[in-house]
């Protein structure tokens, strides 16, 4: 009965209707989301070759593909890569950057001397002497790249981590400034100066750059906008100084055959005389040999998928290059466990989205960024649209902007309060990172000694031999507690205590007539160091729990050896800079003070999670305020050659200082 006074209602003029309305809402409902689904994938695309012509399984088929002319097609290139990681300077570059230090050619990677991150620093365009040449632009993308399957990363190219673009595919007017007019290719031809800083070689056999056979590098989109991304083979085509190929490889299309270059001993190292050993190739053209029919990649005609493409960024392509670099410069691993905020299922991109209100800003590809003092490049950036500690946690800014982000970011005043309730004063004392960012995972970089030529590191963890990048992400001994620093941080205009970690290093250099010190290449060093006899082998732990002995100047004699070697070389007023400034006088050396002995890397990822019960406050007052407590009493290095000479592995007075003394303090201050 229930059932037949059912059907006669469903029959009813009034309720059909209303079923039909919800049948066509559904329908409706269905049809939007398979078009917002269609309209989040990437139309299949042609590929074309850097002429703009189409490559298929029957035309130009062997040709690498150009990310300008394929993705350039519908997107704004030139405007996309004005941003900063393209440029690293190059917008901001010339000869006469900085009149103190005319060594210094820009604020940015490109133009600047970061030994922290690598050593090799760019040529000027206008060189007197070969001496005065470390990198040109040719060298500096692909020289001294070297990896194998057996012994791994030998050596790093300065151009592994850059996108491409700006610098890597165009060169330099006569003053240092950009040329975009002509990409290297055509400004190659009409180069006639032998010390060009684009267009010279050390390494290639005529003393002279071949873009012309390597091509350059273009920006190479599928880099972020791309999942699974295989960037080690984009850094092979690098070191093989096929520029032009690397995007192909990179973005996993294909193989490529054949190389400009070719390394005659993969495995040796800098320490051996057939680390740069090759063959070059200036006749052959390497050829590509596309996935074509491999369906996740191309359609039948030929086409990329477009859902090879992806609009998303992952932290997974973002950390390609940053995981390397944070794990060096802070000993930070950016993942679950170790980082909180990656633990809550953010991304990279949510708290560095594009700078920008409007579809035009954002589309310059600027990156949100923080007030980090270790970098120059694009301060006007500095803080616009980038995510802050109190912004999401203190004043509400907090909005999730995707699926897969927490719903909230909890105020944490009230915890706070409850636990300090007489020490309230702290939050405007020390930074959110202060108490937070703790234990590092990762071995960090603390000390660089170049004395002999070579970018020799000491891990933060326990001053272990570092002689790659990949050695500073290994997994610390003992996770460790970073330094504390009073400086700006997050654009607040007063000093706060901050989880840093401080750099120092060892080098030798030339007095210029104002004061200033330039940078001796390193390869002129390294000779050097090669013919000082009984130059100093200091025993020290290789990583593996084995002793290595590294050359290295410590020692009076080594460096009165070293300064004489590298004047025979043709350097003068050559000094070697350490603790302090160290010159020939009479028939010895003399010293002399030197300021900003230490460089600051704030640690600013890699926040502890609080279930950890790990962060600095959480088991008391006296994890801070206890005598022996580091957060005022772990020692700083003062004097690198002191503490290789004289102290090495321990840190210990009078070459390090407990950190509070930097602070005016000589005792560890009581808790209320």
């Amino acid at each position: 009965m229930d059932g037949d006074r059912i059907m006669k209602q469903l029959k009813s003029p009034c309720v059909s209707r209303i079923v039909a309305v919800l049948i066509l809402y559904s329908l409706a409902i269905v049809l939007l989301a398979v078009s917002s689904a269609f309209a989040r994938v990437h139309p299949d695309i042609w590929l074309n070759n850097e002429q703009g012509d189409r490559i298929t399984p029957s035309q130009n088929r062997v040709d690498p593909y150009s990310p300008k002319k394929s993705c350039g097609a519908c997107h704004n290139y030139d405007v996309i890569t004005s941003g900063y990681h393209f440029q690293q300077g190059f917008d901001e570059m010339s000869d006469r950057h900085d009149p103190k230090t005319p060594w210094i050619l820009s604020p940015g990677m490109f133009g600047n001397w970061s030994p922290f991150a690598a050593a090799g620093r760019v040529a000027r365009k206008a060189n007197g002497s070969a001496r005065e040449i470390d990198l040109s632009t040719y060298d500096w993308i692909g020289g001294y790249g070297k990896r194998s399957k057996k012994a791994g990363v030998e050596s790093v190219a300065c151009g592994w981590c850059h996108p491409g673009g700006g610098p890597l595919e165009y060169g330099r007017r006569a003053d240092g400034r950009q040329n975009t007019a002509a990409n290297h290719i055509e400004a190659e031809r009409s180069s006639k100066a032998p010390l060009d800083g684009d267009y010279s070689s050390h390494l290639a056999p005529d003393g002279r750059s071949h873009f012309r056979e390597s091509g350059v590098l273009e920006a190479d989109c599928l880099i972020c906008h791309s999942r699974g991304y295989r960037f080690g083979d984009r850094i092979e085509q690098i070191n093989r100084r096929n520029y032009r190929w690397a995007a192909t490889a990179g973005g996993g299309l294909g193989k490529i055959s054949g190389a400009v270059f070719t390394y005659a001993a993969p495995g040796a190292g800098p320490e051996s005389k057939a680390f740069l050993r090759g063959t070059w190739n200036f006749t052959k053209r390497p050829v590509a040999e596309y996935s074509w029919a491999d369906g996740r990649l191309f359609t039948k005609e030929g086409r990329l998928r477009g859902s090879v493409i992806s609009r998303a960024v992952r932290s997974e392509n973002c950390l390609a290059c940053h995981r390397e670099s944070d794990a060096r410069n802070s000993g930070t691993v950016n993942a679950a466990p170790h980082d909180a905020h990656a633990a809550a299922g953010l991304r990279c991109t949510d708290c560095h989205p594009l700078v920008g209100r409007s579809k035009a800003e954002r589309l310059r590809h600027q990156i949100a960024k923080g007030w980090n003092p270790a970098v120059a490049v694009r301060n006007d950036l500095d803080g616009r649209d980038m995510k802050t500690c109190a912004g999401c946690h203190y004043e509400r800014k907090y909005k999730p902007s995707r699926p897969g982000m927490p719903a909230e970011a909890k105020d944490p005043q009230i915890t706070h309060g409850k636990r300090f309730p007489r020490g309230s004063f702290h939050f405007s004392l020390v930074a959110c990172t202060g108490c937070h960012a703790t234990e590092r995972s990762a071995r960090g970089l603390l000390l660089l000694d170049m004395s002999a030529g070579r970018e020799a590191g000491f891990t933060a963890d326990g001053f272990d031999l570092a002689l790659v990048p990949a050695d500073y992400g290994r997994p610390a001994r003992t996770p460790w507690l970073p330094w504390q620093a009073r400086g700006r941080a997050g654009g607040v205009p007063r000093e706060k205590y901050l989880s840093h970690v401080p750099k120092l290093k060892v080098w030798f250099g030339e007095r210029m007539k104002n004061g200033e010190i330039r940078p001796i290449p390193l390869r002129h060093v390294q000779r050097a160091a090669g013919g000082v006899r009984g130059l100093t082998a200091l025993a020290v732990n290789g990583g593996d729990g084995k002793n290595v002995h590294l050359p290295a100047a410590v020692s009076d004699a080594d460096i009165l050896g070293m300064i004489q070697a590298l004047q025979k070389r043709g350097f003068r007023s050559v000094v070697f800079v350490s603790d302090r400034v160290y010159r020939l006088e009479g028939g010895g050396i003399a010293a002399e003070p030197l300021t900003d002995i230490v460089k600051s890397y704030p640690v600013e990822h890699g926040i502890t999670p609080l279930k950890q019960k790990k962060t600095l406050g959480a088991k008391g007052c006296t994890q801070c305020h206890d005598d022996a407590a580091p957060f005022f009493t772990k020692m700083q290095m003062k004097n690198p050659r002191g503490f290789l000479k004289d102290d090495y592995p321990n840190l210990k007075e009078p070459n390090a200082v407990p950190q509070m003394s930097e602070w005016g303090l000589t005792r560890v201050p009581s808790h209320e």
